[in-house]
């Protein structure tokens, strides 16, 4: 009668040990597959950001330039159709940049407003070729922080 009675003692503590053991597995293949999960959906965010910024920065260099080429010999007027996409742009830039790309894109923009305003038929040359170089430098260092900032790779969050 004992025999029995260690038997089925026996038979229940594997049996409850299998049982938590199993439980245990299941959790922890849970939580990693959860962990896993949720890295994957930021890592997608982090790529979705960078191709939307990527987007925005063309956007603002590409404008930028065109208003340099349009106005190297005339001035630019503040309603013109392409000055308000200009700050259109900008302003997006602003708004989805860190702080690096956001005190670039102001002197960028700054330097190609002064260009693109100035009336060029009442300045010196030398004076009007200075604010172009100025503007093109603005636009190159801020062509190199965008393309900094678009080319990181995803870093796992801890």
């Amino acid at each position: 009668m004992d025999l029995t009675w260690v038997n089925v003692v026996d038979t229940a503590v594997k049996i409850g040990l299998g049982a938590f053991i199993a439980t245990l597995a299941a959790y922890i293949t849970v939580i990693k597959n959860h962990s896993y999960e949720r890295e994957k959906e930021l890592r997608t965010v982090f790529y979705k950001l960078q191709e939307e910024k990527k987007a925005k920065y063309v956007e603002l260099l590409v404008l930028s330039q065109e208003l340099i080429q349009d106005h190297l010999y005339s001035s630019c007027s503040a309603s013109a159709d392409i000055y308000k996409k200009y700050f259109r742009a900008f302003n997006e830039v602003q708004i989805i940049s860190g702080d690096a790309i956001r005190v670039a894109a102001y002197s960028l923009v700054a330097d190609v407003q002064s260009f693109a305003s100035l009336n060029k038929n009442q300045q010196e040359l030398k004076l009007v070729d200075g604010m172009l170089a100025l503007a093109r430098e603005k636009l190159s260092y801020f062509q190199k922080l965008a393309q900094l900032e678009v080319s990181e790779s995803y870093k796992k969050s801890r």
